[in-house]
């Protein structure tokens, strides 16, 4: 039998273990939903998504560095957890700060991106583009928030890391699922998949018995309900003309 020094000591090896797993799954996403149409394409030089949109044989410059500032974010948030993980957790801080340096690069470049697509007619679920707009924008809105909320809470370990994995899940996944072959064009299942991603936070956190269950809940069910309302969002007149705005 565990003494309870021995279950306190195993909770955070817990903890490491299942945002460790979290973050490699987020990384598989990333690399499934995006090797076809960039991460790969010099090799496939693959003309078509699966849902048959055409994949453009250039980017322009700002598609460049919103990929690179994306990529790089996951890669250095796969690092901040297992630096967490195997304790090192001063410099985890110093890294912190150039993950913060981030933010502002991806959130204007994915709004530049965005507009981008918006101007070049992207619209995957057969909406008009400016209504498309809303689900990248959307997402841009939900990490920031978080991400903002996470950096704010720095010195609360338990909710900030909480908050910067929902940020990643919740803000930068959804493209990429929507890209991945046996889910494009099929909004059902992407949705379920993404669904069970933010939620799996909850979910471990009320079978743990977390302190933290319920802000991990009431964030889970906030992104969900803001990409089912992005639609009806998306087809205001009021965003149209703000949509258009962007795009200039």
């Amino acid at each position: 039998m565990l003494t309870g020094t021995q279950v306190k000591n195993q909770q955070p090896a817990a903890d490491h273990r299942f945002f460790t797993i979290m973050v490699l799954a987020a990384l598989v996403v990333v690399f499934a939903g995006f090797a076809t149409s960039y991460y790969l394409w010099p090799i496939t030089r693959a003309t078509h998504l699966a849902n048959g949109l055409p994949i453009p044989p250039s980017f322009p410059l700002v598609v460049h560095v919103h990929a690179v500032a994306f990529s790089a974010w996951m890669l250095v948030f796969v690092a901040q957890v297992r630096l967490v993980a195997l304790g090192r957790t001063a410099l985890h801080r110093r890294v912190g700060v150039v993950t913060a340096c981030l933010v502002p690069i991806l959130v204007a470049a994915g709004v530049m991106t965005a507009a981008q697509g918006a101007r070049d007619g992207w619209n995957p679920f057969g909406v008009d583009p400016l209504s498309f707009m809303i689900v990248p924008f959307g997402d841009i809105v939900v990490f920031t928030a978080l991400v903002t909320a996470g950096l704010f809470f720095r010195r609360r370990a338990d909710v900030h890391k909480r908050l910067m994995l929902l940020a990643t899940v919740g803000g930068l996944l959804p493209p990429a699922i929507t890209r991945i072959p046996v889910l494009a064009g099929r909004p059902l299942p992407g949705f379920a998949l993404f669904g069970a991603l933010v939620i799996a936070l909850a979910a471990r956190d009320f079978w743990r018995g977390s302190s933290t269950r319920w802000l991990s809940l009431l964030i889970g069910i906030g992104i969900l309900a803001s990409v089912l309302m992005r639609p009806l969002i998306g087809m205001s007149a009021q965003w149209r003309a703000f949509a258009a705005w962007l795009v200039g």
